[in-house]
């Protein structure tokens, strides 16, 4: 431009000069012509060099403008990618929600933005970030029902769609709130339902102005982009929420179960154990943190432990589960004593389905094992005086023979009949005639030895088992003892009661070889007796 505003008076000088001719000078007109030529051509070229110097500078412009904006999107994703490094970071959702704010603000000087986000209990809409707005402005709309009408951003929460209000003093659904709104200098709201990726509804990302007016193109699509970063973020939290809440809950069950639940490297060591292991064993967590299976478990457990961890360890080398495990396991009490456990052990495997460790669950079974050894003890034994039962005493019976045709020794069966407990019975009541039951049984007890085997079969009847002994003399030393003991009166409470009984022996293997010989002999014995006191 500026060259031909200098060549433009240049030539006008010039051609003046070949139009004033002084008189009578002769100009041929071919010269002339040639002169007027050049004028024409210079009055092109300045036209040209107008025109491309108008193009370039519309060009630099549009350059500038162009520049300006890459370097303000560059700066919006500079922005955005700080937020997605604070999502990352876990950092607060209201944090995270104000820089996206006010990334926006810079982004387009001049306009408020704000996030709301869905109460799912009350469907309404709670203040998340609004950094520029004024708290009256903030308190105002806030519990902003999610439905039709309820201002922009109701109605976006409402219906999933956004909700451009382009004069909100002029606009039905801003009526209850548009005094607040003008008071705050409010003049137009875009806003966009910010939705999950099931399409539920997280809350909203608005955009006000101070003047009324409608989103460009541009406009548009920044916001969708603010409101899929917002998403980003609450979905995140909520992620973060759930499993913090849910760790929480497993810890908190973990930590008051009466069941011990721990966890176990690949090498074997404890990476968690829960609190319950101390009521257990006796050993706080950090103690039993160090301890290995041999220092865990008895001799005999600690080889089932070890030969099963090797067998699943081998399994998960080869590829395939890890193979579940329930035994019943002895452990260590710190008090010295042992304590009986049934423990369980399942695989442990991360998202991508890799084995990273061992889970286990221990249950105390010293209630079940004295409720199991109280059920073998009352089928083997007489549930009122304790003594062994007919079924135990068979066992012993065949134990006694197989034992005597070994070494080739020999034992006694004593059946013993009590005299007249029928009319202690009628007279007294079953009550003292159980306390009189239990009197004998002991009397009987008192009167062999600890090898011996006393039974009550029933009723009134008992039998002994006398080991070892070598000659009948021995049985007979036994009968007398007991006859004796017998004629001692039982005080039971205020009644002293008098009972007595007859005994009948059978002397293996001179009396029979197998139980049912040797009882018939004794029974045959004790009646002969019984006959005779008669």
């Amino acid at each position: 431009m500026w060259l031909s505003c200098l060549l433009l008076p240049l030539l006008l000088l010039h051609t003046s000069n070949l139009v004033a001719v002084e008189p009578g000078t002769a100009l041929l007109e071919d010269e002339l012509q040639y002169r007027f030529h050049l004028l024409t051509l210079a009055l092109l070229v300045v036209m040209i060099i107008s025109s491309i110097t108008v193009y370039i500078y519309r060009v630099n412009r549009k350059l500038r403008h162009l520049l300006v904006e890459q370097q303000r999107n560059d700066i919006l994703q500079q922005n955005h990618n700080k937020i997605l490094a604070m999502i990352a970071d876990d950092q607060p959702l209201t944090s995270v929600l104000s820089a996206i704010a006010l990334s926006v603000e810079h982004f387009k000087p001049g306009c408020l933005c704000s996030i709301l986000l869905l109460d799912r209990n009350s469907n309404t809409l709670n203040l998340g970030a609004a950094p520029s707005l004024p708290d009256s402005y903030n308190t105002a709309i806030a519990n902003t029902p999610a439905k039709l009408g309820a201002g922009s951003c109701g109605t976006a929460a409402a219906t999933r769609k956004r909700m451009i209000v382009s004069d909100i003093q002029n606009h039905p659904y801003w009526a209850s709130v548009k005094d607040a709104a003008a008071t705050a200098g409010l003049a137009a709201c875009w806003s966009e339902p910010i939705l999950d990726t099931n399409g539920e509804v997280l809350g909203t990302f608005a955009i006000y102005h101070r003047h009324p007016c409608k989103p460009q193109v541009e406009d548009i699509k920044l916001i969708e982009d603010i409101a899929r970063l917002a998403e980003i973020a609450i979905e995140r939290n909520h992620a973060f929420d759930a499993l913090k809440n849910s760790e929480e809950r497993h810890r908190l069950l973990a930590d008051h179960a009466s069941d011990v639940i721990w966890t176990m490297d690949l090498d074997g060591f404890f990476t968690y154990v829960s609190p319950s292991v101390e009521k257990l064993r006796g050993y706080s967590v950090e103690e039993v943190m160090q301890q290995r299976p041999e220092q865990l478990l008895t001799g005999s457990s600690a080889k089932v432990m070890r030969d099963q961890l090797r067998l699943a360890m081998q399994e998960v080398k080869q590829g395939r589960v890890f193979p579940s495990f329930t035994g019943e396991l002895e452990e260590f009490h710190k008090n010295g004593s042992t304590v009986w456990t049934e423990v369980k052990t399942s695989g442990i495997y991360d998202a991508q389905g890799q084995f990273v460790g061992v889970l286990g669950v221990t249950r105390d079974l010293t209630e079940r094992k004295k409720t199991e050894d109280m059920m073998r003890y009352l089928a083997q034994h007489d549930p009122l005086t304790g003594l062994a039962n007919r079924s135990l005493f068979a066992d012993r019976i065949d134990q006694a023979i197989k034992l005597a045709i070994r070494e080739q020794g020999n034992f006694a069966l004593m059946l013993i009949d009590l005299n007249d407990f029928k009319p202690v019975n009628d007279q007294y009541g079953h009550a003292v005639g159980d306390e009189l039951l239990c009197a004998i049984a002991q009397r009987l007890m008192d009167s062999v030895r600890a090898s011996d085997t006393v039974s009550r079969l029933g009723g009134d009847e008992f039998t002994i088992l006398l080991q070892g002994i070598q000659q009948r003399s021995e049985a007979d030393a036994v009968k007398t003892k007991i006859l004796e003991q017998m004629k001692q009166p039982f005080l039971l409470g205020d009644l002293e009661i008098t009972s007595s009984c007859c005994i009948g022996i059978a002397f293996y293997p001179d009396d029979g070889e197998t139980e049912i010989e040797l009882s018939q002999v004794a029974d045959q014995h004790m009646y002969a007796q019984k006959r005779r006191l008669k």
